[in-house]
């Protein structure tokens, strides 16, 4: 790419932004991500153009642009969406346990746990995030929640020791593939 185009896609690009800043009426704030967004998106193309991105890894350069698109709208929902502040609190650590295993399985260390571990914790996380949810936010009387609750964990520890080989008796409950 020749510095010619360079410089008139950067003055395009600045002129959209002013306009945009100018002209249409949004909150302060939104404007502030919309710039940081597209400076970053130009200073990742500038990279692109000059070669510097054939440096590192591709997979590198799409973990990164991941992990700040996914930083974005936690913070969007965050400061944004209007919603209780603990479900709020539920989806930031949902969304972050699932970044940090997707990053693990990125860069291959989840490769070394065998599949149907991990597939068990993930599912423990779930039942016991699931079973948070209903005693918290769902009204009902609490002898009724003491009783899913105590048919939830039988179920689980059940399912758990038929998993193991301890129990082979019970039908075969899989998680994730065969």
């Amino acid at each position: 790419m020749n510095i010619i185009s360079l410089v008139v896609v950067l003055i395009v690009v600045g002129l959209l932004l002013w306009l945009i800043n100018n002209y249409i009426p949004m909150e302060a704030r939104i404007k502030q991500i919309l710039n940081i967004v597209v400076i970053i998106m130009v200073i990742l193309w500038i990279l692109n153009a000059v070669g510097v991105m054939g440096m590192f890894p591709s997979v590198l350069v799409s973990v990164v642009v991941a992990l700040i698109v996914v930083g974005l709208l936690l913070w969007l929902v965050n400061s944004y969406i209007p919603m209780d502040a603990r479900i709020k609190q539920i989806l930031n650590i949902v969304v972050i346990i699932a970044v940090v295993l997707w990053l693990l399985s990125v860069f291959g260390v989840l490769s070394g746990l065998p599949g149907p571990l991990v597939s068990v914790v993930v599912a423990l996380i779930v039942v016991g995030l699931l079973l948070w949810l209903v005693n918290s936010y769902i009204p009902m009387d609490t002898r009724i929640k003491q009783i899913l609750n105590i048919v939830v964990i039988i179920a689980v520890v059940l399912w758990l020791l038929s998993v193991f080989g301890v129990l082979s008796g019970i039908p075969n409950i899989r998680v994730g593939n065969p």
